[in-house]
């Protein structure tokens, strides 16, 4: 067999079993449209947050997510301006509650939360910001519309597909 086709032979293996490799991958569902919007490699201890204006308080609401050892997505902060229609009224557990400035914050959380879902409007400066700083604004990936948020384990090649689906 000539070098070339060692190579090439050598490459398609690496690639199969590269590809079949599992990860864990944050994704972002259209749900209405059920196709992906957006596809992240995730490891425990990563982190995100959402922002959002409430829809009746007109305030802005930020919660903290970050992904523990066995990936599921764990809420461990929110902050608030105001504790009316809808937003947080008590506290669980260890949980804390400090005024800062214009601005509530609760701390010490820990709700496992299987899903997110995030009824998206462009008046409601919807966002998710990732540990390493990149912004999501979400209206922009599937415009005014219902998306879910959430961790799925998959191989590698199944992660390049639902990345390319994302881009179709």
């Amino acid at each position: 067999m000539d070098k070339k086709r060692i190579v090439i032979l050598s490459a398609l293996v690496i690639f199969f079993f590269c590809s079949l490799i599992p990860c864990h991958v944050l994704r972002i569902e259209a749900i209405r449209k059920n196709r992906p919007v957006f596809a992240h490699i995730v490891w425990p201890n990563d982190q995100f947050s959402t922002k959002y204006i409430h829809s009746v308080e007109l305030s802005p609401v930020r919660e903290f997510f970050t992904i523990d050892k066995n990936f599921k997505i764990v809420l461990y902060e929110t902050t608030f301006s105001s504790s009316n229609t809808g937003l947080p009224t008590t506290l669980s557990g260890d949980e804390r509650l400090y005024t800062e400035g214009d601005h509530l914050r609760i701390t010490n959380m820990y709700r496992v939360v299987p899903h997110l879902d995030l009824w998206v409007n462009e008046q409601y400066d919807n966002t998710l910001t990732l540990g390493n700083g990149k912004l999501l604004k979400l209206p922009s990936l599937a415009g005014d519309t219902l998306l879910r948020v959430f961790i799925e384990k998959m191989t590698f090649l199944e992660y390049i597909y639902v990345r390319a689906k994302i881009f179709t």
